[in-house]
């Protein structure tokens, strides 16, 4: 939230911050600028205060059509500044220094998104050289975007209706056997993600037998859709005008359901309710991923914990902020971790169970947002195999 930016600077002693924005539309700057449409531009932001959008006047209506206060680049001499610049990176540090000093920055700033980084190690250098300090720490805008305002989570909940009705078109598809090969229902997932006014930012996750036993497998498109065998499907899309993302998983299985699997879905099914049930707000993420490994390894799985490393049983973390990104905080890590879950925050909780070599692979994920009291899905389908 905005207003968790504001104590975050505070804390921190920094009067302002800067996220630029070059070519390409990241996270960071989509958040604080209001999804302001530019291809070059700079969201300044003091405390307590709206921020500012420093671009250039070809930008100048789509920036202004963010709401937020607009100056353009050449209002502060920008053609002076950088005719006189011994190189680039000191012309963009002037033009910074610039603009910071009328608005009354005197001590210190900070730099956070997506930079060239060359370019910007040495407008840092640059800066402080000027008497300027540069805060290097922590992405306070990461920390900021961590809980959701009510609109934010209602445009998650958005994206996520328009998911479960792609979800559902799948198990149709899958039901009625008209889909013969996975690449067929990779492009009916396609086609039925941008008609519905979004985007896969990566290839959605259709995998099945041995493929569905390695989480990150995208599946063979050419292979037939295969009877008796775990079919994962993970779905992650973002909003085309918005930018938010959603993000479920199912498991399913064509046809006759053999025991293994089964068991592996009723094992997998217990972690996701017991973990879901126990959440809570104002307690440490990484309890939860403790709480997974401890009801697998009752049941003699090999975790991330037990056996670092791991190819096979319970191989990832148990979910994941969502948000302007797939993976935001909070991180649920059990290692160098000291998120919080909070009100507000907006997560995935997703256990699996994962066994390649004997062709088992099972995952069921939804996407919550955090209440003072627990969670609360924002799915509506079911969990089963069956179709």
């Amino acid at each position: 939230m905005l207003s968790d930016l504001d104590q975050l600077m505070r804390a921190r002693g920094l009067e302002a911050l800067i996220v630029p924005m070059h070519e390409a539309m990241h996270p960071s700057f989509r958040w604080l600028a209001r999804g302001a449409k530019v291809t070059l531009g700079y969201a300044i932001k003091l405390v307590d205060r709206d921020p500012i959008l420093l671009t250039y006047p070809m930008e100048r209506e789509e920036a202004a059509a963010s709401g937020l206060q607009v100056r353009l680049v050449h209002e502060l001499g920008f053609e002076e500044i950088f005719k006189n610049a011994p190189t680039i990176a000191a012309g963009y540090a002037e033009l910074f220094l610039r603009a910071l000093r009328e608005l009354g920055v005197r001590e210190t700033v900070a730099f956070f998104g997506n930079v060239p980084v060359h370019l910007y190690l040495g407008i840092v250098d640059a800066i402080e050289s000027s008497g300027l300090r540069v805060f290097r720490g922590e992405d306070l805008i990461q920390l900021a975007r961590k809980r959701k305002d009510r609109r934010e989570i209602e445009m998650i909940r958005s994206v996520g209706a328009r998911t479960e009705e792609v979800v559902d078109g799948v198990r149709a598809l899958l039901r009625d056997r008209t889909a013969k090969t996975l690449g067929d229902l990779k492009a009916f997932v396609s086609h039925e993600i941008a008609r519905r006014g979004m985007i896969e930012d990566h290839e959605t996750i259709l995998s099945q037998g041995r493929d569905a036993g390695i989480p990150h497998s995208r599946g063979d498109a050419r292979a037939p859709i295969a009877e008796s065998v775990p079919i994962v499907l993970d779905i992650f899309p973002a909003d085309r005008e918005s930018g938010y993302f959603f993000d479920l998983t199912r498991t399913f299985c064509v046809g006759h359901v053999p025991d293994e699997l089964r068991r592996l879905h009723a094992d997998v099914l217990d972690a996701f309710e017991r973990s879901r049930d126990a959440m809570r707000p104002r307690t440490r993420a990484s309890a939860y991923q403790a709480l997974v490994c401890d009801i697998f390894e009752s049941k003699h799985y090999r975790t991330t914990r037990s056996h670092p490393g791991t190819l096979e049983g319970y191989v990832h973390s148990l979910g994941h902020g969502v948000g302007l990104e797939i993976h935001e905080k909070p991180s649920f890590a059990l290692n160098s971790n000291d998120d919080l879950i909070e009100e507000g925050d907006v997560v995935t909780i997703e256990p699996g169970l994962y066994f390649p070599d004997r062709e088992l692979g099972v995952r069921i994920e939804d996407t919550f947002v955090v209440t003072k009291n627990g969670v609360e899905t924002m799915c509506r389908s079911g969990y089963g195999l069956e179709l």
